[in-house]
């Protein structure tokens, strides 16, 4: 009788404990601020159309935002934090040397604290900017599940994204650690049809002449306009990815792929992959699909290794901890 009342006790417990620890854990939801800061997303989108007014190109430099944020330690804005002295960050890694848009993200910050202070975490406000540029592009509106945390740790050795350069295989590899298929993989890459990158990401294939996988009017372009001599990034000229509709989502990148006039080795090999070459092929033949399928995965990318409930903070200022 006494054992069994003490597994009986046990038990209800244990159940508690269980109780305790998953009201901690918050999923996101759609309706997130709907009682602590009911306008959150008006106030992000109208702080926005500013910035796309003043500068027309910060859109695609926030969906890229985006992706190198969630890509490391999850979306949970470290790659927003400024290093110290004692502090490493994820801001400083050589691939996150060219990104741009932390001074925008700063701004609509504070419009969002003014409006409802301490509420609205610096992730949230990226998902919600990243996702507003897409729409602002051309893009198909998509909702944003909201909730996410801010972390307490950024490190630049932790940064890992798959470079440009790397081989097809690595790249779906690194995807499918994060949770997405190889159409998923071929969709996200859709996403260089906005945007520009540095020659320094193609110019090795610019002196491979025995390439046959880039288009020798692109390389002749590309060769005039990039130079064979490599430059500091200051000094590195960009091209745009899709120089067609370079502030349009479209699908005109797919086309692209398949006619040798990806400047990405990434993106010319998916065009003859076993594995995404359908996918690339159906999506260059399809532009609704595309323009639908970018936003749920879009959607699916801001999810990525978000921390909830009582994890993290929610920070005053996105460039730096809370104090």
């Amino acid at each position: 009788m006494r054992v069994s009342m003490y597994y009986h006790l046990l038990l209800q417990f244990v159940v508690a404990i269980a109780i305790s620890r998953s009201s901690c854990v918050v999923a996101l939801d759609v309706g997130y601020y709907a009682s602590t800061c009911p306008g959150a997303e008006a106030t992000v989108r109208q702080a926005m159309e500013q910035q796309f007014y003043n500068d027309n190109t910060i859109a695609p430099a926030l969906i890229r935002m985006l992706f190198h944020d969630c890509f490391v330690r999850g979306c949970d804005a470290s790659v927003m934090i400024i290093p110290t002295a004692a502090r490493s960050s994820e801001r400083v890694a050589i691939p996150n040397q060219t990104l741009r848009g932390f001074n925008i993200i700063d701004r609509v910050k504070k419009v969002v604290e003014a409006a409802c202070p301490g509420v609205v975490s610096c992730a949230d406000t990226l998902a919600l900017m990243a996702r507003d540029s897409v729409v602002h592009l051309g893009g198909a509106e998509y909702d944003v599940p909201l909730g996410r945390r801010d972390g307490l740790q950024s490190n630049a050795w932790e940064v890992n994204l798959p470079a440009p350069f790397a081989p097809l295989d690595d790249v779906l590899a690194a995807f499918a650690s994060k949770g997405f298929s190889a159409e998923e993989t071929v969709v996200l890459l859709g996403g260089h049809t906005v945007g520009a990158t540095h020659c320094a990401a193609f110019r090795y294939r610019l002196r491979n002449a025995d390439d046959g996988t880039m288009d020798e009017n692109l390389r002749r372009d590309m060769t005039a306009a990039c130079g064979m001599s490599d430059m500091a990034p200051e000094d590195d000229p960009t091209e745009f990815l899709d120089p067609g509709t370079p502030f349009v989502v479209d699908n005109a990148c797919f086309g692209q792929m398949m006619g040798n006039r990806s400047l990405l080795q990434v993106d010319q090999e998916a065009a003859t992959h076993a594995i995404t070459a359908g996918h690339v092929a159906y999506y260059a033949a399809s532009p609704d699909a595309f323009l639908l399928r970018f936003s749920e995965v879009m959607a699916k990318l801001a999810t990525v290794g978000v921390l909830e409930g009582d994890a993290g903070e929610v920070r005053k200022v996105c460039s730096a901890y809370n104090k």
